[in-house]
């Protein structure tokens, strides 16, 4: 396992409660008789890029990422196509990646995946000159991310942005275009459009139930509830984890003004600058969100019993 990296988010680790996963990772590596691992933190300039691009020059074999779903997302975007695998230690505010595949929170129990796992070749969305490993988005959920209170993250973890979201629902909609693989639909009253590569979101919410991160294709949500009140149903129809079918390019729900499609290409447009969020960051505010699937782009050390779908 020679050489082992740690790219580590150092203000998220100042907020874990607990031993140190660097410690756990390091007495772990030392059990099995390897050398300690070199630590790369991130910077207030750099979400983890840099710090993994310096790995992969200095030789990593694997690097660990101890951070949360924007850290994992920038080191997934230097490390895709490297054939150098990512171990994760979820220590960030939502943790989805992690949640969705089957890699505990609990940084001793991560820490055990990443040394002793099996790597599993995931797919990646490539957008902007990033990757998407989980999922992004316009409109309502990427609101939430921009204006999730940051002190409340750090004192509560993914919850914060539910304050967030509330402040939300009652958002004007807008009129947007989705190309899946080249079809094209205009949706008027969209109130938020998800990609996504994986399906779980928090509290038991499902998006996208067929969902799989190694298919080769990404998933597309439309929600376009006409009220504030029609976030109801569509509430409901997440909670009972209503899916399209496998097979099925197709599925609108229409009790929940909730449309889901799939493809490789996803190209979400609106007449005016639209909010946008990759994997729990904020991006730019901007017309288009452009995803293309990289197919088993990202190897990912996983629990090798395989993926459990997220609390």
């Amino acid at each position: 396992m020679n050489q082992v990296a740690v790219v580590v988010h150092e203000g998220k680790l100042a907020a874990l409660r607990g031993d140190d996963p660097r410690d756990l990772l390091r007495w772990a590596l030392r059990a099995r008789g390897e050398p300690a691992p070199k630590l790369y933190p991130t910077s207030s300039g750099d979400a983890g890029g840099a710090a993994a691009r310096a790995a992969l020059a200095e030789g990593a074999r694997l690097v660990v990422v101890c951070g949360g779903d924007g850290t994992v997302s920038a080191c997934a975007a230097v490390l895709a196509g490297s054939g150098v695998p990512m171990a994760v230690v979820p220590i960030g505010t939502g943790n989805l990646v992690a949640r969705n595949l089957g890699i505990p929170q609990d940084p001793a129990a991560a820490v055990q995946i990443a040394v002793d796992g099996a790597d599993r070749a995931v797919d990646v969305g490539r957008l902007d000159g990033a990757v998407m490993v989980g999922m992004a988005g316009v409109g309502l959920d990427a609101a939430m991310v921009h204006d999730a209170p940051h002190w409340l993250k750090r004192r509560v973890g993914w919850p914060a942005y539910v304050v967030s979201l509330f402040r939300h629902l009652a958002d004007r909609g807008f009129t947007a275009t989705v190309e899946v693989d080249g079809e094209r639909t205009r949706y008027r009253h969209v109130r938020s459009v998800v990609v996504g590569n994986v399906g779980g979101l928090h509290g038991g919410l499902s998006l996208f139930p067929d969902a799989e991160p190694d298919d080769g294709v990404l998933e597309v949500a439309v929600l376009a509830p006409r009220t504030a009140l029609g976030w109801v149903p569509v509430a409901g129809s997440l909670l009972r984890g209503r899916g399209r079918g496998r097979g099925r390019d197709r599925d609108r729900d229409r009790s929940s003004a909730v449309e889901r499609r799939r493809g490789r290409h996803i190209v979400v447009s609106g007449q005016h600058p639209l909010r946008r969020e990759a994997d729990g960051e904020p991006l730019a505010d901007g017309p288009v969100l452009d995803v293309v699937v990289e197919p088993a782009a990202l190897l990912l050390r996983v629990d090798p019993a395989g993926v459990s779908d997220p609390a």
